[in-house]
């Protein structure tokens, strides 16, 4: 059996949040990862268009953008919990 080997891959993520100020909290967290990757396997971008959180993604191969992807998917969904925490429990406070 023979196996092609792909040069190379890419993706766009377009995630729509609730609001433009959550995509942009939610790029601003991400940036630090885009700006000094660990790994050079994959280049990403992030903007916001709207309330959509976009996220490209360039890989050398398909392992390395689906690693990417699984990392950027779980990081915004960590930081969505986050915030959705931090909102809902200013809200449930009693005085």
């Amino acid at each position: 059996m023979t196996s092609k080997s792909v040069q190379s891959a890419s993706a766009t993520l377009s995630i729509d949040l609730e609001s433009n100020e959550l995509a942009k909290m939610i790029k601003s967290a991400l940036l630090p990862e885009v700006d000094a990757s660990p790994a050079d396997r994959c280049a990403a971008s992030i903007s916001v268009e709207g309330a959509t959180l976009i996220i490209e993604l360039a890989a050398g191969d398909l392992t390395a953008l689906r690693a990417a992807m699984n990392s950027y998917l779980a990081w915004v969904s960590g930081c969505k919990m986050a915030v959705e925490s931090v909102t809902d429990t200013g809200q449930n406070r009693s005085l």
